[in-house]
């Protein structure tokens, strides 16, 4: 530690030889830095100060400064104007400490120097901060070869305007610590209109033939002629030819639906001949028909709006959850819920008054025993009590899922449609005799067709905007203005609830609605 009174005086005695020494206070020298201490402050006063190496800043007392003692000179030094301007420089990077004291040895200022690694152009890069950015209000120091970057920037745009130019002052514009802040953190309010139809279209027709000949008659007479010179009998009595008699030839054409697996239902006439003779059947002839054409339709609608801060993330879900077995420690199984149903996520970021840049993801699922697991029984025993256990059979259900992501730049108000979302499925089986399903007009009675076509079309509109708190009086709930009934009303007239009313209003109920009546929100 040094004192540097010696210095003091040579400035001093500067002072009195110059016989054309200014009265005014002398201006501080562009581009310094001035930390001035008024009289009032004039005490044991602790200040911080950071410069880099190589740079100046400028010390301002209202009182005569008499003595400095200086840490490290090697790291901060003083060199004085005159008894109240100082010229603190930095030598080398460190910290270090420097106290300023009066005639008396009071002191009137303890300085705490950090000098770090300077880093070339900050002015100028503070300057093009001002320059580009007007609005913001930005610190730029540095610390360790890296440029520190802190106060406020107007918005995100901004903010990423100002990273960009101190980017260019450091090595492989990496240097940059952001410790900037958004003067306002704007909310955003997406409204999201998701309509899904499904349409369906089934067709089934089948023809079933089914035949029955029966040789039993014919063989009894042929054998009663034969055996008639041996036996002397005319006839043969007894049950000794009913193995004979059920001598029967069936025949039987079954075509199946390929596509559903069964029939579906519609149209089920069954036509059929039978010859009968006495009471044994010669022959029969049948046909089953079948015949179905079913047309569905499937409307998936969901509105959900949701409000998110910019760069914040939020989610909607509307529809459930299913449960998935899986594998947990020591070969126990444990259960996962995985979610289905109408689902939304989106992230905004505020770029600046008006525009938002929007990232939206949005799916439409419903299970499905297409692509369904089916576990197997298993069976063993139990090595402790020696009896037969045998595990029940798993089956988790599969998904069919309809799913859109993208990111987009709008403005407050402006809608997005995320259409195009087009699925199309044909299936189609002709079962029959091979051969006779093949034959003009007759060919139709020795087949099936199974036709079956799904269409489905998915369409998402969102609209962003920018929003701000409300009062909590200009918000209303569906159940704003409900009032339950008295018993009376409820037992003799059959009500739920009474007329619905605006808090504070009067209720005439000769000039209430009838029929389906409530709140719509927009």
């Amino acid at each position: 530690m040094t004192r540097a009174r010696t210095l003091l005086l040579c400035a001093a005695a500067a002072i009195a030889v110059s016989p054309a020494w200014p009265q005014q206070a002398p201006q501080p020298a562009p581009g310094v830095e001035t930390l001035a201490l008024r009289a009032s402050d004039a005490g044991e006063v602790t200040r911080s100060l950071t410069i880099a190496v190589n740079k100046t800043s400028m010390v301002e007392f209202d009182v005569d400064v008499d003595d400095v003692i200086i840490a490290n000179p090697g790291i901060a030094n003083v060199t004085a104007r005159d008894r109240r301007r100082m010229a603190v420089m930095g030598i080398a990077a460190g910290e270090s400490n420097i106290v300023f004291l009066d005639r008396s040895g009071r002191r009137l200022l303890v300085l705490e120097v950090s000098v770090t690694d300077g880093i070339a152009g900050l002015d100028q890069l503070r300057s093009l901060i001002k320059r580009y950015v007007p609005n913001a209000n930005v610190q730029v120091e540095s610390v360790n070869g890296r440029i520190i970057l802190a106060g406020t920037a107007p918005d995100i745009a901004g903010a990423d305007r100002i990273t960009s130019l101190a980017q260019q002052y450091t090595k492989d514009n990496t240097g940059v610590l952001n410790m900037m802040t958004i003067e306002g953190k704007d909310q955003v309010l997406l409204k999201v209109r998701i309509v899904e139809m499904q349409r369906s279209i089934i067709k089934q027709l089948g023809i079933n033939l089914t035949g029955n000949t029966s040789f039993g008659e014919l063989t009894q007479r042929t054998l009663e002629t034969a055996l008639n010179p041996i036996t002397g009998l005319n006839q043969l009595t007894g049950n000794v030819l009913d193995p004979i008699r059920a001598n029967n030839q069936t025949y039987n054409v079954s075509n199946s639906f390929g596509v559903a697996g069964s029939a579906l239902g519609g149209l089920a006439a069954n036509l059929g001949y039978v010859n009968v003779a006495g009471q044994d059947v010669q022959s029969s002839v049948g046909a089953g028909i079948n015949a179905l054409e079913r047309i569905g339709v499937v409307r998936t609608l969901a509105e959900p709006n949701l409000t998110a801060i910019s760069g914040e993330s939020a989610r909607f879900l509307a529809g459930g959850e299913f449960p998935v077995p899986v594998a947990q420690d020591r070969g126990s199984i444990g259960i996962q819920f995985k979610p289905f149903g109408v689902g939304l996520g989106f992230t905004p970021v505020v770029l600046s008054a008006g525009r938002i840049s929007l990232q939206v993801s949005t799916e439409v699922s419903e299970l499905t025993l297409q692509g369904a697991f089916q576990s197997r029984s298993v069976s063993g025993v139990d090595p402790t009590t020696g009896q037969l256990v045998t595990g029940q059979t798993i089956s988790v259900p599969a998904l069919k899922v309809r799913r859109a992501e993208t990111t987009v730049e709008m403005p407050s108000g402006g809608s997005l449609v995320i259409a195009g979302l087009i699925q199309e499925q044909t299936r189609q089986s002709l079962d029959g005799v091979p051969g006779a399903k093949d034959l003009p007009i007759l060919g139709a009675l020795f087949r099936s067709r199974d036709f079956q076509n799904d269409e489905t079309e998915l369409v998402v509109i969102v609209t962003p905007y920018l929003v701000d708190p409300t009062d909590p009086q200009n918000l209303r709930d569906p159940a704003s203005g409900y009032v339950t009934p008295r018993d009376a009303r409820t037992i003799f007239f059959g009500k739920l609830n009474e007329v619905y009313a605006v808090p504070g209003s009067s209720v005439d109920k000769s000039t209430a609605p009838k029929g389906a009546s409530g709140f719509i929100f927009d």
